[in-house]
């Protein structure tokens, strides 16, 4: 029998609010919610977890990792990476079918792959599928793969990995149909490959222009604009659902906004690098910066923001995207890969620059957990703290801060531009449906609990978008 276990003493986020609440867990989930005096424990035993001085928040949710398992574990690898989550209080990620090797193309890879991590995990996961260029044509394979995925990734640029093609426009249409018939959730990389390459070949070898600069201008606004306008245009035409990952403009989340209005069954995603650097710090810093789409000007930062505050986006994803220290350090930022190392660091960013900006954590909270659930159909298992739900549960305290260094890094290959970075709050543990799987003064624990969600587990909360 699995043992009972009381969280007490926490100012919990529920759906009424932050609230003083114990929080009884049977089973691995929530089994009451109950209005307590704080206090000193009567009594400490091993059934009873005291969060006195503490938020008691929903386990943190990542739609958008890239862990890397199999196939690139030098890279990353699903324990490695799982580990850094859990330190920064996510519970559950959503692992993109590429940069793995194989990439999750057909039902071979993703049953190839789902073996392989499935004693990896610190924590629960889920698993994208690709449609590409390539495997779009197999219409039958995709709908094998279906049942067994969280939902469908493409590019509609360069992925910068040979088994994952992009989807040039004349096919993103068979793609929209395809994720249409399965009802399945269509996540982009929207930026427009034809811009891109254009501009590519007249910044990359210009004598007159800084090569930081010169990436830059390589891929603009622009790029997001036309492969989003394009792909909401489809959208509304078939009825797909559609998610944007790693927007960075807020004149594209805009145009997401106003097509939401109209119908279109459409959320937005937004990373922390996005939300806390800017063009300045990638011209300085170099290709530890390095993302696509890239970093903006320190106006699009400030925008985002504003979009966060009048509720337009809708979910924040770490994007991590990791490689080797050696892969960074090139000649040229051309040859440089393009991701960032941030999954341990994205809530204590992200929450850092709230309370900075005087944002109410009330509505940030959300946007890396009921919102993803909601948005993915697990919110009848994760994504807050209510009976019934899984026991994912994260303990903060803003009297103590996290000053980023090697040491304390989770992930493989200890660099990333947090490096350095203090922020005003702490994890103090990361719960796991009952069990704290990271203490700040244990660290993770050996036991790897991580089990793999089946899509649509539980019944959303809304069947409409964000």
């Amino acid at each position: 029998m699995k043992k009972e276990v009381t969280v007490k003493n926490g100012l919990v986020f529920t759906d009424q609010g932050f609230r003083q609440v114990t929080i009884n867990i049977k089973d691995e989930k929530i089994d009451s919610l109950v209005e307590n005096d704080a206090g000193p424990l009567n009594q400490v035993d091993d059934n009873t977890i005291d969060a006195s001085g503490c938020l008691v928040v929903p386990g943190f949710i990542d739609a958008h990792v890239h862990f890397n398992d199999p196939g690139r574990t030098d890279w990353e690898g699903m324990e490695t990476g799982s580990r850094a989550a859990a330190i920064g209080g996510t519970t559950t990620i959503f692992d993109m079918p590429l940069n793995s090797s194989p990439s999750v193309t057909n039902l071979k890879n993703l049953q190839y792959k789902k073996e392989y991590v499935s004693s990896l995990s610190h924590i629960d996961y889920a698993l994208w599928g690709g449609i590409t260029g390539d495997s779009v044509q197999n219409q039958a394979e995709l709908s094998k793969m279906s049942e067994g995925i969280i939902g469908w990734k493409s590019f509609m640029s360069e992925s910068g990995i040979e088994d994952f093609a992009l989807l040039l426009p004349e096919k993103m249409e068979q793609a929209m149909k395809i994720a249409k018939g399965q009802n399945k959730i269509l996540a982009l990389h929207a930026e427009w490959d034809e811009l891109i390459e254009r501009l590519t070949a007249v910044y990359k070898y210009s004598n007159t222009m800084n090569e930081r600069w010169a990436f830059l201008a390589s891929r603009p606004v622009l790029a997001e604009e036309k492969a989003v306008a394009y792909a909401l245009e489809l959208a509304a035409k078939y009825g797909t659902t559609l998610h944007f990952v790693h927007i960075s403009s807020p004149k594209v989340v805009a145009m997401i906004q106003q097509a939401k209005e109209t119908g279109v069954n459409v959320s937005v995603e937004t990373c922390p690098h996005y939300l806390i650097f800017d063009e300045n710090d990638f011209l300085q810093t170099g290709a530890l910066l390095k993302c696509a789409p890239p970093l903006r000007p320190r106006k699009e930062v400030e925008g985002l923001w504003e979009c966060i505050d009048k509720g337009w986006i809708d979910t924040i994803g770490s994007d991590h995207s990791p490689c080797l220290y050696s892969m960074k350090a090139t000649p040229s930022i051309w040859d440089a890969w393009g991701g960032i190392q941030g999954v341990q660091y994205t809530w204590l960013a992200v929450l850092d620059q709230a309370l900075k900006r005087g944002i109410d954590l009330k509505q940030i909270i959300p946007l890396g957990t009921a919102n993803v659930a909601d948005r993915f159909e697990i919110a009848g298992r994760k994504g807050r703290i209510r009976e019934g739900l899984d026991a994912d549960l994260v303990f903060i305290r803003l009297d103590e801060s996290t000053y980023v260094d090697k040491e304390s890094m989770g992930f493989r290959n200890r660099y990333t531009p947090y490096e350095d970075m203090q922020f005003l709050l702490k994890v103090k543990k990361t719960i796991l449906r009952g069990r704290v799987i990271y203490d700040d003064q244990l660290g993770v624990i050996k036991e790897k609990l991580g089990i793999c969600l089946s899509p649509k587990e539980g019944v959303s909360t809304i069947s409409h978008p964000l």
